[in-house]
Formats: structure tokens, sequence, C-alpha cells
């Protein structure tokens, strides 16, 4: 069997985090140096199986390229294997379902019986190897010793040396096609050079010296890091829209006389209805209709949808705070179809206003129902606009 040097990557980490990692999973090191080594194996397997896609190899040639050199020796530093929400363990998982699709989850349990983990522990082992796969191949394309051309080759005598290291009993099952992107780094590796023949082992050994004397520099270097405020956005509230389609603003909060807070559109009509009752210089007039302005009705019917409701319990509380308030509900239509028909419907559909603000508690001599019909038309009747604006339910305050 050939040798791997890929393989020789595993026993670069570091022995106080192989311990670290070892007593938080609680195990033995020998399983964790195990279970990353058949990481490893099953990524190099993975990928020379899906090395004949250049689209994908492409992906993974540009991603690679933009994976530090020190990432693995930063997250073991850090502790980011054992914190499941990390962007190490986060982002080689993305990787590892790129290369592996729908196989993922059965490769994690295969390693998890393997080394006797818990699959919590056996996914971690996984991203740990395929990030120590991605660091070792861009290394390989910054130095311009692996290409476009070359990785396939190279990937399959990798895969070939590590058989024996390989998950047991997935080794011959091959992996399907996947249209999962890579999330790569736009930059893209430039000046890549052939691979040249006999260099390998040089670099493989200074490789492992660079990693270890990464690790020791960063541990060394670490400096406290100052814990920053996180920043807070402030949501934009939603616009509120009425029946017709305007724009009614944002909600803003109403306090009444009985201590309700109201939560109303700022050009809403309950905001008009509010202003007039608290102006002492408005008196109840024949003309000071305020239109509803978020009340649906089934068409040709008076029952009131749904969306409806909110509207009427803000009037509703509007009146519970203004005992003295009396209010005459009008009800108007479009000039379509039969006039009496209209009537009626007008009537109906003020009616049904009036009995839902009774039942909210509202005392039936507060209210008056009346229909009009076409009369007092606010909009164009030749225009489906002007039909929108003239099918209404209106309020008129009668008394305050």
């Amino acid at each position: 069997m050939q040798k791997s040097y890929v393989a020789s990557l595993s026993a670069a980490l570091p022995t106080s985090a192989v311990q670290s990692i070892a007593n938080h999973f609680g195990t033995s090191e020998r399983t964790i140096l195990d279970g990353v080594q058949s990481s490893i194996a099953a990524v190099v397997s993975g990928l020379s199986q899906r090395s004949s896609d250049r689209g994908f190899l492409s992906q993974i040639m540009q991603l690679a390229s933009t994976t530090p050199e020190n990432a693995v020796a930063s997250a073991l530093s850090n502790g980011s294997l054992t914190n499941p929400a990390s962007t190490f363990l986060t982002g080689g998982t993305q990787f590892l379902s790129t290369v592996f699709g729908g196989r993922l989850g059965a490769l994690t349990e295969t390693l998890s019986k393997q080394t006797g983990l818990r699959t919590t522990a056996a996914s971690a082992l996984l991203a740990l190897g395929g990030q120590t796969v991605l660091s070792f191949l861009g290394c390989k394309v910054r130095e311009g010793s692996v290409n476009a051309g070359s990785l396939p080759g190279f990937l399959a005598k990798e895969s070939d040396a590590l058989q024996e290291t390989f998950p047991t009993g997935l080794h011959k099952q091959p992996i399907p096609v996947t249209t999962h992107k890579v999330d790569v780094n736009p930059v893209i590796a430039q000046s890549v050079q052939r691979e040249r023949r006999g260099s390998i082992l040089p670099w493989i050994l200074g490789l492992l010296f660079a990693l270890l004397l990464g690790f020791w520099w960063y541990r060394s270097h670490q400096q406290p890091v100052a814990v920053s405020q996180p920043v807070t956005t402030t949501p934009v509230p939603p616009a509120i829209t009425s029946s017709t389609g305007a724009d009614l603003g944002t909600l803003v909060d109403a306090a009444l006389p009985d201590s309700t807070t109201l939560h109303i559109p700022e050009r809403g009509v309950e905001g008009k209805l509010l202003a007039f009752i608290k102006d002492p210089t408005r008196t109840p007039d024949k003309t000071s209709w305020f239109d509803f302005d978020r009340l649906l009705f089934d068409t040709g019917s008076a029952t009131l949808q749904p969306q409806s409701a909110e509207q009427l319990n803000n009037i509703a509380a509007i009146l519970k705070a203004y005992p003295a308030v009396h209010l005459t509900i009008g009800g108007y239509t479009d000039n379509t179809g039969n006039a009496a028909q209209n009537i009626k419907l007008s009537q109906d559909r003020a009616d049904s206003v009036v009995n839902q603000l009774e039942q909210m508690n509202i005392a039936p001599d507060r209210l008056v129902a009346k229909g009009y019909g076409e009369d007092h038309p606010v909009g164009d009747n030749a225009t489906a606009e002007g039909r929108a604006l003239n099918r209404r339910i209106s309020m008129l305050v009668t008394a305050k």
C-alpha cells in the first residue's frame, strides 16, 4: 500500500488540543486521533469520487485557496471544535454536505459506531477532517503544486492510500451527484502551476512544521479579547395600508382616558375620530363623516371579513373611553346595479357594523345605522378606483 501524505496531518495535531477534545467528549486520545484519521480519509475519498465534475472541482479549489493556513490551529486553540455553533464547525459541516450530499448522515453514523462516540462528536470530527483537508489543499494550490488538471490524480492516489483508515462499510459506495453549491470566497487563486513531481515529501514535512509553529505562535501571542456590545438594529415597522390600498403609515400609540393604550395607524380613522372628540372647538354636525379604512365585506354581502375585527375593536375601545359619544354609522355603495338593492346592501352593512359594536358592549342607544346606497359619492363611479372609494362605511359623531 502506497504512503498517504494527507494522513500525516492528523499526527500534527497538538497533544494538548487532542487531550482537550478527548476530555470534552469523554473518550481516549487514541479514539480522537483515529476518528480524525478516518474523517480525513472519508473526505479525500469523497472528493476523489466527485473529481470528474469540473464545476465541483473548480469550486473546491476556490474554497481551498481562501481557507487560512492556520484555520485548524486557531480553531483547536479557541475551543471551536467543542462549540456546535462555531463558524469552524458550521462551515465544515456545510462543506461536508456539499461533498457527500444525502450520505453525510450515514457517514456520521458509521463513524460514530466505529469510534464509539456520539453522533455529535463524530460530526465534529468529520468537520475537523474536512477543514484539515481544505487547509492542506489550500496550501498546495497557493504554492502551485496542485491545479485543476493535477488535483483529480492527486486525490485518487491519496484515496487509494487511505482505504485502510476509511470508515468501514462506505468505501465502495459511490457518492450521488448533488447540485448544492460550495459557499466560497469569489477570489480565485491565480498563476497555479503544474504539480512538481518528487517534491511532495519535503513539502509535507515543511507543512507539518509550519502547522506546529503556527499553533505555538498563535497561543503565545493571544491577547485578551475585549467583549464588545452586540450591535442592535431597530426593525423598520411595517406600513399599514387601507382596504383600498392607501398608505396609513406605521402604528403609533394612542392613550385613552381609561388608561387603555391603542396601537393604531398614524393616518388611520381611529386617530381622526379621537382628534375630533378631544378637540373642544369642534362640535357635532351633519358633515364631519369619518370613513372606516380597514373594513372588508364579502362581495355583494353584509358579512364582515375577519381582518375587520382589529379596527372595530379600536372603535369600541374609543367609545368605552368616551361614554358620552354617540355615532351614526352610514353605509354606502357605488352606482353599479339596482339602486334599491344598493340601498338595502348599504343598510345591511351599516347594521352589521352596529351589531358588531354592540357585541363589544357598546350600548345600542349610542349607535344608529343608516344605509345611503349610491348617494353621496366621494369618488368617480366611472373608474374602478372611484367605485372602490364609494363602497364604504362611515361614522358621524352626533354627541360627545
